[in-house]
């Protein structure tokens, strides 16, 4: 018998283990969960928009004594604070980014791209803290970006810690984290529709039914919350746009066409000097201070281009800023961004854009208004559809900026011009830089999300993380005869040819000894495996990434390269081959799929039904032969053999009420057993080979 105090004590425990055990079953319940996991989503990153929102009016009080505040901005301090305000600012920003979060530089949006790509949705807590104080920092002292990005970058991390705390599949994983990036935008400029579309178009590249739907119930949730605290009022004063003639459209394209070289001239400016910086031998610490300084000496002729710069829009936008300066504040703006990200500063593009298209935008406006006074609708109208130009181009997320100056305005009468002069910029801005301000940072460090996805994918995995198969080994001087005798007793692809000591010289492929089959009485004494070894063909360590790998393989056309011991680099550890490295690609795909299409195809398939995929290619599922049995899927060799692959397996394991099924993603040392369940995947004719069906 338990005890009364023993009893007392274990209720808590029982009660957490319940507790424990509802959240499980209610996270099975996927659709229910998903809306109450992207609501959660939706609240933090609204109440973190609104927190970060007062974290840099509260580090440009503590920066300018409250100046900064003020309607005139930064204009209001004395020069030599101008020149060391960003400095001190850009010093900080550099310590704690360098000894904290490295990834809280720059403007967050690429981390958070790399990590949907890449990693699978799973960002840092801690990146997300940091860069939420280090834009803080940069912004209120004065440093040029915008707040935008970086709350993306803090949304995203907020939705991935969410995710992790409930252990999702990364596919719903990376959903989350476009759930929190779409509340970020949402709460910061209150456009709920905006702020999905930036998650769909930017973040996650797709608009699956699943993931759209939980992004625009957090964009939603986010935007109430930002309502309730802050107000329903849109991020600028935005002037009445009037469209006075339809010939204006005209003038509209050659806008849209305009903003899109402005853009150009703003991604290859903030790539060149992101580039000079790190090459720079000054400590990684000190160069936000160093462009914080050049920033600063830049604020004394051009307040206006510190900080954020949201007054200056609003000021383009009613008219009150003279043509000539404009065009200063322009190129000043676009410089001093440039200036303040590339050295290693931190805060978004998306303000300076917009920045850069009301100035561009108010320029042409003027020009036009003083040619044709009364056949043009106002500056004002020509500085709205140039901000969302300008981000259009700078983005290559037309259908995102379009909504979010439709959403500023509500006025319908700005869609045909905003959307002429979007699509324009992004096109023109395409052809001349192809990535956009965002992927141009991903690129330099060597990951291009544009193309080569399976590359990208096979990023995250190393040599080491594969099955390597153990090869067999000859001399130099090992006849032919010898040679032939085990390719027949072992049938492998390859043999590792090594030197008297041991040492790796090459590789002899089967293929190369076809010829020499109908002429072994003649040759065999003769010819050695020195005679027929590939010493060309390169080698890789098992620290080496699979993307390195699979990009030998098909550059050279082969399906097997030699593994180095790392101790050793002149032995060989054993072979990877092709087929290995697609095992893991192929298990890396079903876990990063979009929207759960090949988790619906793998359970109709289940279910005893093929699947057809298209292209000649099906699901099935198939009760393995008893030829199979005992034996690996390398030995079985389906994807050579049949163009087949098995991508699960099901093997039922314990006895009568207690039977229960695993599913498996298999590898290729895989060992078939009996009664397993194999779920294939290829060609349906090598399909009909194997289970005559």
């Amino acid at each position: 018998m338990m005890s009364k105090d023993e009893e007392t004590g274990s209720r808590p425990a029982n009660v957490f283990v319940r507790l424990g055990e509802r959240l499980f079953r209610f996270r099975r319940t996927r659709y229910s969960f998903i809306v109450v996991a992207s609501v959660l989503i939706g609240a933090g990153g609204g109440f973190a928009a609104i927190v970060f929102r007062y974290l840099i009016e509260g580090a440009t009080w503590s920066f300018t004594g409250g100046a900064g505040l003020g309607a005139g901005g930064f204009a209001d301090l004395s020069w030599w604070w101008l020149l060391g305000m960003p400095a001190v600012g850009g010093l900080l920003v550099g310590v704690l980014t360098t000894w904290l979060a490295p990834e809280a530089r720059g403007t967050g949006v690429p981390e958070v791209m790399e990590a949907v790509s890449l990693r699978g949705g799973r960002i840092r807590k801690r990146a997300g803290v940091v860069k939420a104080f280090v834009v803080a920092i940069c912004l209120g002292s004065g440093g040029s970006a915008g707040r935008e990005g970086p709350i993306v970058h803090v949304g995203a991390a907020i939705g991935s810690f969410i995710g992790s705390v409930f252990k999702v599949p990364v596919s719903l994983l990376r959903t989350f984290v476009g759930c929190g990036a779409a509340a970020g935008i949402a709460a910061t400029f209150n456009a709920p529709i905006a702020g999905a579309m930036f998650a769909g178009e930017v973040i996650l590249g797709q608009f699956g039914v699943v993931s759209f739907s939980a992004i625009v119930i957090s964009s939603v949730v986010a935007t109430v919350i930002s309502r309730h605290f802050i107000g329903d009022f849109p991020a600028f004063v935005v002037p009445a746009f009037h469209l006075h003639q339809s010939y204006e459209l005209f003038f509209y394209a050659l806008l849209g066409l305009a903003a899109g070289l402005v853009g150009c001239l703003f991604i290859w400016g903030l790539d060149r000097l992101r580039r000079f910086f790190e090459r720079s031998p000054i400590p990684a610490y000190l160069r936000p201070a160093l462009g914080g300084l050049l920033v600063g000496a830049m604020g004394i002729a051009l307040p206006q281009v510190l900080g954020v710069g949201y007054g200056a829009i609003n000021a383009a936008m009613h008219t009150s800023v003279p043509w000539l300066l404009m065009l200063l504040l322009l190129g000043g703006k676009l410089l001093a961004t440039s200036l303040t990200l590339g050295s290693g500063g931190s805060g978004g593009i998306f303000a300076p854009s917009l920045f850069l298209g009301a100035m561009l935008g108010g320029f042409i406006g003027t020009g036009l208004t003083a040619i044709l006074p009364a056949g043009i609708g106002g500056v004002g109208s020509y500085a709205l559809v140039a901000m969302g130009a300008l981000v259009a181009a700078t983005t290559r997320a037309p259908i995102t900026a379009i909504v979010i100056i439709f959403e500023m305005t509500n006025n319908y009468s700005i869609v045909l011009p905003l959307m002429i002069a979007c699509i324009l910029a992004t096109l023109l801005a395409g052809q001349i830089v192809k990535p956009s301000i965002y992927q141009t940072k991903l690129i330099s460090r060597g990951v291009d999300l544009s193309s080569h996805r399976d590359f990208n994918i096979l990023r995250r995995f190393k040599v080491a993380d594969v099955e390597i198969t153990q090869a067999h080994t000859l001399r130099l001087m090992t006849k032919l005869e010898a040679i032939l005798e085990m390719a027949i007793h072992h049938g492998d692809r390859h043999y590792v040819v090594n030197d008297k000591e041991g040492r790796y010289v090459g590789l002899i492929h089967l293929a190369d000894l076809r010829f020499t089959f109908f002429n072994e009485e003649q040759l065999g004494q003769l010819v050695v495996a020195a005679d027929l070894v590939h010493q060309d063909v390169p080698t890789l360590t098992p620290s080496d990434t699979l993307d390195v790998a699979l990009k030998l393989l098909e550059d050279r056309d082969l399906d097997a390269l030699p593994v180095m011991d790392p101790d050793d680099p002149s032995r060989v550890m054993g072979l990877i081959t092709q087929d290995a490295v697609i095992e893991a690609y192929n298990r890396q795909l079903l876990n990063l799929d979009l929207a759960g299409e090949t988790a619906g195809l793998m359970v109709t398939a289940e279910r005893g039904r093929s699947v057809d995929l298209g292209d000649g290619n099906k699901l099935q599922e198939f009760e393995a032969p008893v030829a199979f049995v005992g034996k690996t899927l390398d030995q079985l060799d389906l994807r050579r053999r049949y163009s087949v692959q098995v991508v699960l397996v099901k093997r039922p394991t314990g006895k009568n009420h207690q039977k229960k099924t695993i599913r498996q993603m298999p590898g290729p040392g895989f060992v078939i057993e009996r009664g397993d369940i194999l779920l294939l995947l290829g060609n349906t004719a090598g399909l009909k080979k194997i289970t005559g069906q």
